[in-house]
């Protein structure tokens, strides 16, 4: 006997439906998420435009995949070869109040 998900089609279009199902809850939820404050916002790492980014892509798209980076793409990133010259790090000399002069700051 042949199970029904066998069958290519039908699984597939099970996985589009589930799929579909899923973007159209997390957009739910992330519209909720427009009648937070400020600080309730800020306590989940995210702020308003984050939201409204969010909110803006297509609504074929998973709201929620742009929210789980935005803390991480609001940082600059800087990216270097790992064998790129590398700057050297200076020292300073620590303020002699009551220690040896000359001595540097560890």
């Amino acid at each position: 006997m042949t199970h029904i998900t066998s069958i290519p089609f039908v699984a597939l279009f099970g996985q589009m439906t589930a799929r579909a199902w899923r973007v159209f809850k997390n957009r739910r939820h992330v519209t909720e998420l427009k009648f937070w404050t400020d600080e309730q916002l800020k306590d989940i790492g995210l702020t308003r435009s984050d939201v409204r980014r969010a909110l803006a892509v297509p609504f074929y798209r998973d709201p929620t995949s742009l929210l789980s980076d935005a803390p991480y793409s609001s940082r600059k990133t800087t990216w270097r070869a790992a064998n790129s010259v590398q700057e050297k790090p200076t020292l300073v000399l620590v303020d002699g109040q009551g220690t040896k002069s000359g001595q540097i700051a560890a």
